[in-house]
């Protein structure tokens, strides 16, 4: 019996191929810096469902098409708003980023590694997307900003839940206020992504990091997430009962099965997923 292949969904600002067990998911309007438009937010969050609950990968990749990850939200939206004196802008943005938020708390239930592969500028809410994700790797051709304050407006899609958590809170509040253009160099220094490559080398780095966590037992990578997502909101006694369950759980798996007995074989074990 043949299986049928899974397709991605079909969207205007967003690429996604399946290759294997990786995917890769472009923002493509590289016209606009991929900027996110409310078309953009919305099929963000059409994304990130699929992905969390049907793509049968093992890996993501995130990057943007052109020279940009992602400036932000379209400040041209926002002109509309604001030479509309009829239109309410306030509400429209709220209803967005309602929307955007959606997406990144499915982002953040994916059960396989995130990888930003970050190309270009990553700005405003296109750095809160990088810091979703569990993994940054930087074109020494990208550089990173905080950016909302620039134009009077306050942080989104997780920027502040984020940023502290990779840099620290003290960090956190003063690259909030002093906002400066990072280059990929000095986010490296910072912790706010975990490499620099030459751009030529950024997508073929990205794909070797998927490839390599691609082949890890998915009970594991799932429940590790999970567990680290968790541990700064539990209390030490509830975090163990989760740990309790989790390494319980994984006992019943096959793949614990393949993974015991290659060890103790000498051999490297093939993780299959059951």
């Amino acid at each position: 019996m043949t299986t049928k292949a899974i397709a991605p969904p079909e969207l205007a600002t967003l690429e996604i191929e399946i290759d294997g067990r990786i995917g890769i998911m472009t923002l493509n309007r590289p016209d606009s810096l991929n900027a996110m438009s409310p078309e953009m937010i919305g099929e963000l969050t059409l994304a990130a469902a699929w992905l969390a609950d049907t793509a049968p990968i093992r890996a993501l990749i995130v990057t943007g098409n052109g020279r940009a990850f992602s400036s932000g939200g379209d400040v041209t939206w926002f002109k509309r708003g604001i030479e509309d004196p009829d239109h309410d802008l306030p509400s429209e943005v709220r209803r967005g980023a309602d929307v955007l938020h959606q997406a990144i708390v499915d982002f953040r239930r994916l059960p396989y590694p995130m990888i930003a592969a970050v190309n270009g500028p990553a700005a405003g809410a296109g750095l809160s997307l990088a810091l979703s994700c569990d993994f940054r790797i930087a074109s020494d051709q990208a550089f990173m900003a905080i950016a909302y304050g620039r134009i009077g407006a306050s942080p989104d899609g997780g920027m502040t839940y984020f940023l502290p958590r990779v840099v620290g809170s003290a960090k956190a509040l003063e690259l909030a206020l002093d906002d400066p253009n990072l280059t990929a160099r000095e986010a490296l220094e910072l912790g706010l992504v975990g490499e620099v490559v030459p751009a030529d080398e950024l997508m073929p780095r990205a794909r070797e990091k998927a490839e390599k966590l691609a082949v890890m037992a998915p009970h594991y990578v799932r429940t590790a997430k999970a567990l680290l997502h968790e541990s700064m909101d539990n209390s030490l006694s509830d975090h163990l009962q989760l740990e309790r369950h989790g390494i319980a759980d994984s006992m019943a798996t096959e793949d614990l099965r393949r993974g015991v007995t290659a060890f103790l074989a000498g051999e490297k074990p093939e993780f299959e997923g059951d």
